[in-house]
């Protein structure tokens, strides 16, 4: 006798919302993704996680922490890039060479990343060398 009986569709949801909250609640998905993107939006934890459960399948929420990690670096940089108007000394007027604008947000960005300077140190200082590299 086969007592084997099928997921109801029900059953079938509830469980993939349990598999996604589980990926949600992981130490590292929490504190890099949902605290500060959660803070970014000016919205709770909680109601990041529901848009990030609705909008994501299960594959793309594996997936993110990786991803998210590998886009620190570019996203600290094109935050450099701006907050330095490096696209207005680089970019329009021609000031600087990109290779000195990429080896000006690379040192800063390395610095931020990798020895845990405050950003807003980093960009002060960054932005005195951007100052001493511009009046030679």
């Amino acid at each position: 006798m086969n007592t084997y009986k099928p997921n109801t569709e029900i059953e079938n949801v509830e469980l993939l919302i349990t598999m996604k909250k589980r990926i949600l609640h992981s130490y590292k998905w929490h504190e890099d993704v949902i605290i500060p993107f959660a803070k970014e939006l000016e919205i709770s934890t909680d109601e990041l996680e529901e848009i990030l459960m609705k909008r994501l399948d299960m594959s793309s929420l594996e997936a993110i922490n990786p991803r998210f990690e590998s886009s620190k670096l570019r996203c600290i940089k094109e935050r450099i890039h701006a907050d330095l108007r490096l696209c207005w000394l680089c970019d329009v007027m021609n000031i600087i060479t990109k290779e000195k604008s990429n080896i000006i947000k690379n040192k800063i960005a390395y610095e931020i990343l990798k020895e845990n300077k405050p950003y807003h140190k980093a960009i002060e200082e960054g932005r005195k060398n951007l100052l001493e590299e511009i009046m030679k």
